[in-house]
């Protein structure tokens, strides 16, 4: 997928306040760090998660390694999923000037190299939202008619394909960040590639899904799509209580 389709936060804005919506939403951030360093990163993040200031964190924080996005040389994505803007800049404004954070940011400069930033909000969820899923796809939209677009989404996820589709899904759309022209992304979360790539086979020709996909087209462009794995999770947060509006 090409590099301009990456939307994602810079390293330790969850140690940074910004602007946002008031409800859900999530920050993420890309860099690239060569796989011999990656232990070293989580070590990293490892530590200073485990600071005073930083176990006062009440969101989820996901370090999700990239399987497949294309020409974007960023190797990982950290996603920072908050329940409020509010709680997020209580949280930054603790972290700003933290020792734990300077310390883990001299760890990291040497050894990763930003690449995109970002901040969604979250519109909805859907399915079985659980802490577990360990794999990602990742769809990247330019939405002409949100109203309309949201409408096909239930739709299908009320349909009996869609009840049985394995994956927790989140639809966020654009809110500070990014590059033009994706509006709206919808995160697909599965056990396993397995798992995923199973439904998909099984449903490739359901009724349910080519309707979904032909009501997509009328008020959307689908931009490209990624896939990642997560490497590993820190924070109090359940993925449910952060994506409920």
């Amino acid at each position: 997928m090409n590099r301009i389709l990456k939307f994602l936060a810079p390293i330790a804005l969850f140690c940074v306040p910004m602007l946002a919506s008031a409800g859900p939403g999530y920050s993420l951030a890309t860099t690239d760090v060569k796989p011999l360093d990656i232990p070293t990163f989580i070590a990293a993040t490892d530590k200073m998660m485990a600071s005073t200031n930083a176990q006062k964190y009440k969101g989820r924080l996901l370090l999700l390694q990239h399987i497949a996005d294309g020409d974007d040389p960023s190797t990982l994505s950290i996603v920072s999923i908050y329940k409020s803007a509010a709680d997020l800049e209580e949280y930054s404004n603790l972290m700003q000037n933290d020792p734990a954070r300077m310390e883990y940011m001299k760890s990291i400069v040497p050894i990763g190299s930003l690449q995109n930033t970002a901040r969604l909000s979250t519109v909805k969820s859907w399915g079985d939202i659980n802490d577990t899923d360990t794999i990602w796809n990742a769809h990247y939209f330019t939405v002409t008619d949100v109203p309309a677009f949201l409408a096909a989404l239930e739709t299908w996820f009320a349909s009996p394909a869609g009840k049985k589709s394995p994956a927790q899904a989140h639809l966020a759309a654009m809110a500070i960040g990014g590059l033009t022209p994706v509006t709206h992304v919808l995160s697909l979360g599965y056990a396993s590639i397995a798992e995923m790539e199973a439904f998909v086979d099984n449903n490739s020709n359901d009724p349910d899904r080519a309707a979904l996909l032909a009501a997509l087209r009328k008020v959307s462009t689908h931009v490209g799509a990624d896939l990642s794995r997560t490497l590993k999770t820190w924070g109090p947060g359940s993925m449910k209580s952060l994506t409920k509006p």
